[in-house]
């Protein structure tokens, strides 16, 4: 496994099974995910949103014990769908960076993080002048 990576469990838990981003818990998520498909023209996407156990989480960096936070997205190219998998509530820098994969597959992590940044910093700065 990779730094950040997540194994799925071979039990099911009860309190996180595969709730996309609609669900009435994740109801912001889902109006965040909405918000930037549309922003970074990719809304012909569908892109659904996994709440993970850490326990699911192994990072080598930390001698691939489990127990780890987590945000990170399972792109299928082909049927242009993608998971985002997260152990904690979704925020919209964590939307933006995932979906920021699907249309730059082959950035690394620091232009991913250079380009969330100026996203969300802008979005924000357009917000208060509407």
């Amino acid at each position: 496994m990779n730094v950040g990576e997540f194994y799925q469990k071979s039990k099911v838990f009860v309190l996180s099974k595969s709730k996309k981003c609609n669900d009435v818990v994740d109801n912001q998520a889902s109006k965040l995910l909405q918000k930037w498909l549309l922003l970074l023209d990719i809304s012909h996407w569908s892109i659904h949103c996994e709440s993970i156990d850490e326990m699911q989480v192994l990072d080598d960096l930390y001698g691939d014990n489990p127990g780890n936070e987590f945000v990170g997205i399972a792109i299928n190219f082909l049927n242009r769908t993608g998971v985002i998998y997260h152990t904690r509530a979704l925020q919209e820098d964590d939307i933006v960076h995932e979906l920021l994969h699907v249309l730059y597959p082959d950035w690394n992590e620091q232009q991913v993080n250079y380009w969330t940044d100026i996203l969300i910093n802008d979005n924000l700065n357009l917000t208060k002048i509407s």
